[in-house]
């Protein structure tokens, strides 16, 4: 996903991992579980936003939450400092098990029951400023959130409805009921704006 690429790398720019954050994750690596725990404590508020965010339900939420700390003690010895910084290694983590589990045919039927009647667009403005405020766009990220403010609002949507629904271009035009080009315009002419943008910023 290029948007996500993009928040990657302004981390990368804007963040160094921390001594404590790579001491973790070598303690992690070594089976250290005090060191999970001290780890849980300094990521999982952020993380279940995150993934909140992208699953709209609490529970499912809590769920993919553990799932992911569980990957965390796992895959910890994947971890390559050389790759990027600790805080997008999990925020990476994070996006993509929310994006699997609302892929899973499971929660498809669970969504699609509770909300028959209710378009989960309906309200896509407030996506753009409360998850990104809250979660991965904490104060390590603030450019960019200032960078999707600057854009108009329609680039702005279809940028935010394939991040936080994991969608291609074609399936964006489908649910926001768009032509397949001006999808690709807003998304290509967005994320231009947004590249220059926080290029800008970072230097």
């Amino acid at each position: 996903m290029i948007f996500f690429a993009i928040m990657a790398g302004a981390g990368r720019a804007l963040h160094l991992n921390s001594k404590e954050e790579i001491e973790l994750i070598s303690r992690i690596k070594n089976r250290d579980e005090q060191a999970l725990e001290l780890f849980y404590d300094k990521y999982n508020k952020l993380l279940f936003s995150l993934v909140l965010s992208i699953v709209k339900r609490r529970e499912e939420a809590e769920d993919v939450l553990q799932e992911l700390f569980t990957k965390i003690w796992e895959k910890a010895h994947t971890y390559n400092e050389k790759q990027g910084s600790v805080y997008s290694w999990v925020v990476t983590m994070s996006r993509n098990k929310a994006i699997d589990r609302i892929r899973s045919r499971r929660y498809k039927s669970a969504m699609k029951e509770a909300t028959d009647n209710e378009s989960p667009y309906d309200h896509i403005e407030s996506e753009v400023q409360n998850p990104l405020d809250q979660t991965i766009l904490n104060e390590r990220a603030g450019y960019v959130q200032e960078a999707l403010n600057s854009i108009p609002k329609e680039q702005r949507q279809v940028i935010m409805v394939a991040y936080f629904q994991g969608m291609t271009q074609s399936e964006i035009s489908v649910e926001l009921d768009l032509p397949l080009g001006t999808v690709k315009s807003r998304m290509r002419d967005g994320m231009m704006k947004l590249k220059k943008i926080l290029q800008d910023s970072i230097n």
